[in-house]
């Protein structure tokens, strides 16, 4: 397997960006290009959505497999892995925006922003408003009518409340609390999310955030149910599994590039973790993958 590629749009160098904030297009507009197939990837900056009007099909969200099918609406976050094989009847329509952009159409809504980290398949119902919502953004999408962009901004700020509204209501009730420690986990996961290479001690991130490593542990036990320690373990722990499936890099290199001072380090960690070596759940959990990721 090669190294997971990176692109601006799918078949596009990454080196090449968005000459506008917000892309959209159909979802045979560059699938059917691909023969259906949009193979494991990932974006530098840009979060994608992607809703299924009709047809269906199979999408990879890091090592998740998600059946498609009508009503089915995928965001992807900068940065994971996700690929797509769809059937030659799909119809659907695919948007992708800069996180600036994300961060500019929810500036009203800052505590949203958290609900949009990590990668969403939800089926939306025909009666439901997003879905309504979604059928208008895509009916100006293919319109060439008057003030046609901010009539696209302004729909696109309706689904993605939509999606906000989605996750919050999948989440954890302490994690939709906007209190001083639901604010504290917001900074450390952001914290995490930067520096989680680097093997961190937790009072430096404590100190970061301005509060003690025992507040920052009882703040991640409140809210996950884990203790930092823990979060960050399992933060490390999604990499090294992700280098794993979708690269050949050797195992010495994956630990290295995650801060471990050896590879046998390394092994013993993630043994004790997931119950297998690396070498052993490379194996077995390529064997599950999708052909598609695997080619």
């Amino acid at each position: 397997m090669k190294p997971v590629p990176t692109y601006s749009l799918y078949g596009t160098s990454s080196s090449e960006p968005l000459l506008d904030q917000l892309h959209f297009e159909s979802i045979a507009q560059r699938s059917k290009l691909h023969g259906w197939e949009i193979q494991p990837h990932r974006h530098e900056r840009f979060l994608q959505i992607l809703y299924v009007h009709a047809g269906g099909g199979e999408a990879l969200l890091e090592e998740r497999r998600e059946a498609l099918r009508s009503g089915s609406l995928v965001m992807v976050p900068p940065q994971h892995i996700h690929g797509f094989v769809f059937r030659p009847d799909t119809d659907g329509i695919v948007v992708t925006m800069t996180d600036s952009h994300l961060r500019t159409l929810l500036a009203g809504v800052p505590d949203t922003l958290a609900l949009f980290e990590r990668p969403r398949h939800d089926r939306v119902r025909r009666d439901d408003a997003l879905a309504d919502a979604l059928v208008l953004f895509r009916g100006e999408m293919e319109s060439v009518s008057a003030w046609r962009g901010a009539a696209l901004s302004a729909l696109l700020s309706v689904v993605l409340i939509g999606i906000a509204r989605l996750a919050d209501a999948s989440a954890p009730a302490a994690a939709r609390s906007n209190s001083r420690p639901a604010r504290h986990f917001q900074q450390f996961q952001q914290l995490l999310e930067s520096g989680y290479r680097e093997q961190r001690e937790i009072g430096g991130y404590a100190a970061d955030i301005g509060i003690t490593a025992t507040q920052l542990n009882r703040v991640c036990r409140q809210m996950a149910g884990q203790s930092a320690l823990q979060m960050i373990h399992a933060r490390v722990l999604a990499q090294a599994q992700r280098d794993l499936l979708f690269s050949d890099l050797e195992v010495k290199h994956i630990a290295l590039s995650l801060g471990f001072a050896d590879a046998a380090y390394f092994s013993r960690f993630f043994a004790k973790q997931v119950g297998q070596t690396p070498t052993v759940f490379r194996q077995s959990g390529r064997a599950r993958l999708p052909a598609f990721a695997t080619r």
